[in-house]
Formats: structure tokens, sequence, C-alpha cells
């Protein structure tokens, strides 16, 4: 009986200890403040993962790359899932694994200086001028958003979000195709901690829409659990706060 009851505790312990090593790896792009803020090891899509894992037990750990390298250390297997990714990103790349509810969106906009006068209705109209956008954007929204990219010989890609903010503010570039929140965040940290002036008027045209993304999972059980956490985040009102955390008048350690 006593042996029993040994072998028992024993097990017990065991479940509890595997249950609280669980981690789970993640690859998510390096240059996406406040979604993602590598040096705080904090943002919007760490706290909503983490929080939607929690409650399964998961330990989240998320390893940082330039964007397009996300995806190929996803397809080298040396992570458990990786961030950004959407149905043209799985076809284009041809991703395997089980992909997520829609977890979260950026809004792009295209931001010019206010005193060009530009007046943008349609992505046609960036042919014709300099356009920096960020890293692999052509393979994200593809369509009408690749085709002006190919037309247009002045356009260029970057990983460094950060640099597309001041070469807007320096004049470098006519237009960034930019994430809103990501554009606030950039341009207050440009401001704080150089010389380049960001208080410049600025106009954005909506020409491309939300882009909603989820996260690629290479285990279906553990996609679940996920969709399960992020469903309840959103129920419980959790997910919007998560959101105001990192808003443009409260960036953390800004």
């Amino acid at each position: 009986m006593r042996l029993h009851l040994f072998i028992l505790a024993i097990s017990l312990l065991s479940s509890f200890s595997c249950l609280a090593g669980k981690k789970i790896t993640i690859a998510c792009g390096d240059a996406l403040a406040p979604w993602v803020m590598p040096e705080k090891n904090n943002g919007i899509i760490f706290s909503l993962i983490q929080e939607a894992l929690a409650p399964a037990g998961y330990e989240l750990e998320m390893l940082y790359y330039p964007y397009a390298r996300r995806i190929k250390s996803y397809q080298f297997e040396d992570v458990d899932a990786v961030c950004d990714i959407n149905e043209k990103t799985l076809a284009i790349e041809k991703l395997e694994g089980f992909l997520s509810d829609e977890a979260y969106a950026y809004e792009n906009f295209a931001y010019a200086l206010k005193k060009n006068h530009f007046q943008f209705s349609h992505l046609n109209d960036l042919v014709l001028h300099s356009v920096m956008s960020w890293q692999g954007a052509v393979e994200h929204l593809g369509g009408a958003y690749a085709e002006m990219a190919k037309k247009n010989p002045l356009y260029r890609e970057n990983n460094s979000q950060e640099l597309q903010v001041e070469l807007l503010f320096l004049e470098r570039f006519e237009v960034i195709q930019i994430d809103q929140h990501i554009f606030d965040y950039y341009r207050l940290k440009v401001a704080s901690e150089s010389n380049i002036d960001t208080s410049k008027l600025v106009d954005k045209f909506p020409l491309f829409g939300k882009s909603p993304n989820g996260i690629l999972f290479r285990e279906e059980h553990i996609k679940d659990l996920f969709n399960k956490g992020l469903k309840a985040l959103k129920q419980s009102g959790r997910y919007d706060k998560i959101f105001d955390l990192y808003s443009s008048n409260n960036f953390p350690d800004m």
C-alpha cells in the first residue's frame, strides 16, 4: 500500500513539474514596437499570446528576427510557432501548420508630409512617388499592392520601421507605408532620441485597409488552446485593455 502511494505521489509530482515547465517558442519580427518590443520583451502581441496561453500552463519565449527571417526560423523548425501569418502568406510561403483565429490586425496607412499636398485615393497613385515600406510587405499584402511595388522604380523595403519614420521626416522618401501604432511609437521615439524634427504635420491615406493576422502553430492542440484563451480575453474585456496599455498615451518606459 505504501509503495502504491509512493508511486502515485511521484507520478503527481512529475505531472506538476511537466505542467510548470511547458514552454513554447514563437518567432516574431524585431522592429514592430509597440506590437513587439524586443528590448523590453513585451508588447501587444507578446501580451496577447502570453495571456491567452497562460491558463493552459504554457510559458512564452518570444524570439525576435528580421521580419522575413521569422518565417525561415519556422520552416527550419527552430521555433514552435510564428507571428503575423495570414492565408496569403501561407500560400506564398507554402507553410504547413495550424493557423489560429484572427488574433490582431495591423492598420497600415500611407504617410506623407502635409506640405506636399498629396491626394492619394488609390494604390496606383503611389507609383510615381518614392515609397519606403517594411520588409516583406509585397509578399504579405500581395495583390494590388504587389503590382504597385512592381511598377514603382522608387519603391523600397527595410526591416527598420524606425528608419522609415526618420526618412519621412528627413524628406528622403515622400511616402512611408506603416501601421498607425508603429508610426505613433517611433515618431515619439525618434523625437526623444535624435535631432530630427518629427513635429511636422502629416497626412495619412487609408489605401490598404486592415491586415488581419494570426499565429501559425506547429501543433494543432496548442492552436486550439490559444484560440480558447484568445476568445476568453475578448469576452472578459482584457483584450481591449491590453491594447490600451500600449496606446500612444501610455507607451511603457518611453
